[in-house]
């Protein structure tokens, strides 16, 4: 039998199975959450960017979907990785996941006065066709081919016994490639900064660093680009090539500097540290400079603000 439970008030008990038999207490209901007729399905929504797919895509190496924008950004900062972690996928091919568009559709059609978080409005927009999917798939098979080069050549150049006929030699043929020539523009947010932004050109004269090219800014040899082994791309002083400082950084270990994607920092007045400067881009440059560029062509030297600005990334 159940022991009756006396309560804190001396001289009163009472039996709580007898009066849950009898319906003297009531339990306790959780609440019960209305339905949200509203919520996105989470198999409907990628998984890289967090809005429902408006153009998904299936890699063929990969039985995943994702929206097709979300996973080339992801794979034009990391050629060819699974997001998911793991081993490299063999190929960027990809396939229209048109089941899941058909699936968003009858979602949409249900939901008529909803527009998904992250869309501009309730059209999806068109689909992408197996020859534009082709065209991506080749672009990424190519960063991932000249990162790899670029990962050769370091591993080649720290071979006391390597052969300059070998793997190495090849994967200096393919960063020979790439562009002679590079534009750092767009705006710094920092006057000073503005002079390292300009045409680069190639050194093909210098040894690699870390497996890629250095490059010297047109007109004013005392400024370049180069990467080094903290994973950043570096615009800074000649004097300081090589090392991990500069006035303009970036995280991204592209093989060449024009396939940078990742945001550029600008170091700000000694002591200030770094900001983010969306605006700056590396894009390939094969043609001459063209006047009134920010920092274009400009010589002369540091200064006095920038003779200790850079920062180590």
């Amino acid at each position: 039998s159940k022991r009756p439970l006396i309560s804190r008030e001396r001289g009163r008990y009472s039996s709580l199975h007898g009066a849950l038999a009898g319906g003297m207490i009531a339990l306790p209901h959780e609440p019960v959450a209305a339905p949200l007729d509203d919520a996105e399905p989470d198999e409907l929504t990628c998984p890289i960017c967090y809005t429902m797919f408006r153009d998904p895509v299936i890699p063929t190496d990969e039985p995943r979907v994702y929206e097709r924008d979300a996973l080339l950004a992801f794979w034009r900062r990391r050629p060819l990785a699974s997001f998911f972690g793991g081993e490299s996928l063999a190929s960027a091919r990809m396939e229209p996941a048109l089941h899941v568009r058909e699936q968003v559709a009858a979602w949409l059609a249900a939901h008529p006065g909803h527009t998904p978080e992250g869309w501009t409005s309730r059209e999806p927009g068109p689909t992408s066709s197996p020859a534009e999917l082709d065209r991506l798939a080749s672009e990424i098979a190519h960063l991932a081919a000249v990162r790899r080069a670029a990962e050769a050549a370091e591993a080649f150049a720290a071979d006391e016994d390597r052969d300059p006929g070998g793997a190495g030699g090849e994967a200096l043929l393919l960063l020979r490639a790439q562009a002679t020539a590079v534009r750092l523009r767009g705006a710094t947010g920092h006057p000073a900064r503005a002079a390292f932004t300009g045409r680069y050109v190639r050194r093909d004269d210098l040894p690699l660093l870390a497996g890629r090219f250095a490059f010297a800014k047109q007109g004013d040899p005392d400024k370049m680009l180069w990467f080094a082994r903290n994973g950043f791309w570096h615009a800074g002083r000649a004097a300081d090539l090589g090392r991990q400082t500069g006035f303009l950084i970036v995280a991204d270990s592209a093989g060449a500097p024009e396939h940078i994607v990742g945001e550029w920092q600008v170091a700000g007045p000694r002591g200030s540290g770094f900001v983010p400067a969306p605006g700056l881009r590396c894009e390939p440059d094969e043609a001459e400079p063209d006047e009134g560029e920010e920092g274009g062509g400009g010589s002369g030297g540091l200064s006095g603000d920038e003779a200790g600005a850079g920062a180590g990334a």
